[in-house]
């Protein structure tokens, strides 16, 4: 089976690598695919995507295309992704998952909606706006987050109104906004990360912040270990993928002082170096497994 990576890395970027090699320890056919190369196209009232030859000869297109571009994929990169699923490659995940995941506001309200439970958060594009957050919140520390931030970038702790006027002044898209959420100490708290692949949990870390940081993001110098999540927290972990249409998905769980758990996001593409150090899971080989499987 023909299986493609759409990225905008190259093929040492270890989710790329060790997928590649999985797919190829296992038989299959494997492409990386750079999100500029796909040229989508509509030609005689069809849908096509034309890829580089000769690598792709004109009607070679992957059986399945893995997007593996982050919280950063923008509207041509989406478009790409679109693209391929209507000229008949399946893509993992699709397009109007990855719409929805990519934005911290949408998948948190879709996790609402769903009747799971997310921090207390507010979408402002004004001070004002923040200053009225900050109040239904019950005062600062806040925390202030770009919708389409990764790896805990664009994450930050906002002690004070001065720290809140350069926010909305220097950091602030007015076409996205800024998220601004219940701030959760990391005394006394759990941050999970659990890997869910179709319906089950592979694997799940608990993170530790680096010195003198709220973020738990192994990219920030954040730690990871094993640990086995109750029945539980699994199955919150698959509903809040599921709510989100996600077959793939990284789940952050925070559980408070008191036990209790929210859902901080879903990602719809997952790094996982931590989680196989941490566990010893081969999560390429299972994930090339899954998405090759026979549908139906």
């Amino acid at each position: 089976m023909h299986v493609a990576i759409l990225s905008v890395r190259d093929k040492t970027y270890h989710p790329n690598s060790r997928l590649m090699a999985a797919a190829v320890e296992m038989g299959h056919r494997i492409s990386l695919i750079h999100t500029r190369d796909g040229l989508s196209c509509i030609q005689g009232g069809r849908q096509a995507v034309r890829l580089p030859e000769p690598d792709f000869p004109e009607t070679d297109l992957p059986d399945i295309l893995l997007p593996r571009v982050g919280a950063t994929i923008n509207d041509y990169a989406l478009s790409v992704v679109r693209h391929f699923a209507l000229s008949g490659t399946r893509v993992v995940n699709g397009f109007e998952s990855i719409l929805m995941a990519r934005n911290k506001f949408m998948g948190l309200q879709r996790l609402a909606k769903h009747g799971i439970s997310v921090p207390d958060s507010y979408l402002v594009v004004t001070l004002e706006g923040f200053e009225r957050a900050v109040e239904q919140l019950g005062g600062y520390p806040v925390v202030a987050k770009m919708p389409g931030s990764r790896q805990g970038d664009g994450v930050m702790r906002v002690e004070n109104q001065a720290t809140a006027s350069f926010v909305m002044n220097n950091l602030m898209d007015n076409a996205r906004g800024i998220l601004v959420q219940e701030y959760i100490p990391p005394e006394g708290r759990t941050d999970i990360r659990a890997f869910v692949l179709g319906d089950r949990v592979l694997g799940a870390m608990a993170l530790e912040p680096g010195p003198a940081d709220f973020r738990t993001n192994i990219h920030l110098t954040g730690q990871g270990r094993m640990i086995t999540l109750s029945p539980d927290l699994s199955k919150l972990a698959v509903r809040s993928s599921r709510a989100l249409g996600l077959e793939i998905s990284g789940t952050d769980i925070i559980i408070d002082k008191n036990g209790f758990p929210n859902v901080i996001e879903v990602n719809y593409s997952p790094g996982f170096r931590g989680l196989e150090e941490a566990t010893g899971i081969n999560i390429a080989e299972r994930i090339i497994h899954y998405v090759t499987k026979p549908q139906g």
